[in-house]
């Protein structure tokens, strides 16, 4: 997995509860990409306990249930 963009460009840090965190004054586009990076990273289950993890492919995206 290639380094996001928000990292590359200093958006975000590792607070003092050793947590990611996006820095206030960042752009949507790199808070977007925070939220995206996260969700795919640290998946939460839905109501039914079910995670679904999305990812690229060479011709589309898709998406997988666990």
């Amino acid at each position: 997995m290639e380094e996001p963009r928000f990292i590359k460009e200093g958006y975000s840090f590792i607070g003092d509860d050793e947590q990611w965190h996006i820095k206030s004054n960042s752009p949507d586009w790199a808070k977007k990409e925070f939220d995206e990076f996260f969700k795919m990273v640290n998946p939460k289950p839905d109501k039914d306990g079910k995670i679904t993890r999305y990812e690229n492919t060479t011709s589309n995206s898709a998406c997988m249930p666990f």
